[in-house]
C-alpha cells in the first residue's frame, strides 16, 4: 500500500464509490471510510453512495498541505518530536548525499533525538553563518 495516496491517481470528472476510490488509490476501504467522516464529502443521493473525484482530489491534496511543516532558518526537523527544533548548541554535521544536496544531521535541544533537514550544497555557507557546521564525509555522486 501507498505510504501517501497520490491525488493524481483520481480523474477529476469521474464518481467513484467507496470501493473503487480504495482501489484507484490503492489504500483500503476503511481509510475511505475514515476520510468520508474526517471530511471527505459523499454525494448521499443514492446508494451505493458516490464520491466525486473532484471533492476527493481536493481533499487528498488539502490534507498534504495541512502535513506540511515549514522550517525556520535555524531549525531541523526532530524525527522524534515530529516538529522543527533548534539543534543542541547549534551544533550540527553536514553531509553531501548527492552532487546537488546535502544532510544537516544534529541531536534535539528537547528530546536529544535525532534532528535532520536537506539543504543544497549552494547554501552551506549561508547555513554555516547559522550553526556551526562539521563537514562529514558522505556519498559522493
Amino acid at each position: 500500500m501507498a505510504k501517501r495516496p497520490n491525488p493524481r491517481a483520481i480523474k477529476a470528472a469521474r464518481t467513484y464509490t467507496v470501493e473503487e476510490a480504495a482501489i484507484a488509490l490503492d489504500v483500503s476501504v476503511g481509510t475511505i471510510r475514515a476520510w468520508v467522516k474526517s471530511g471527505l464529502p459523499l454525494m448521499r443521493s443514492q446508494r451505493p453512495f458516490l464520491i466525486l473525484g473532484e471533492s476527493l482530489r481536493t481533499f487528498l491534496e488539502d490534507r498534504s498541505k495541512a502535513a506540511k511543516a515549514p522550517l525556520q532558518p535555524d531549525q531541523l526537523y526532530c524525527l522524534s518530536c515530529k516538529a522543527g527544533r533548534t539543534p543542541m548548541g547549534l551544533l550540527v554535521d553536514c553531509i553531501p548525499q548527492t552532487a546537488k544536496t546535502a544532510r544537516l544531521l544534529g541531536h534535539c535541544e528537547v528530546c536529544g533525538g535525532t534532528c535532520n533537514r536537506m539543504i543544497s550544497r549552494s547554501k552551506i555557507d549561508q547555513y554555516s553563518q547559522i550553526f556551526y557546521v562539521a563537514i562529514k564525509e558522505g556519498r559522493q555522486a
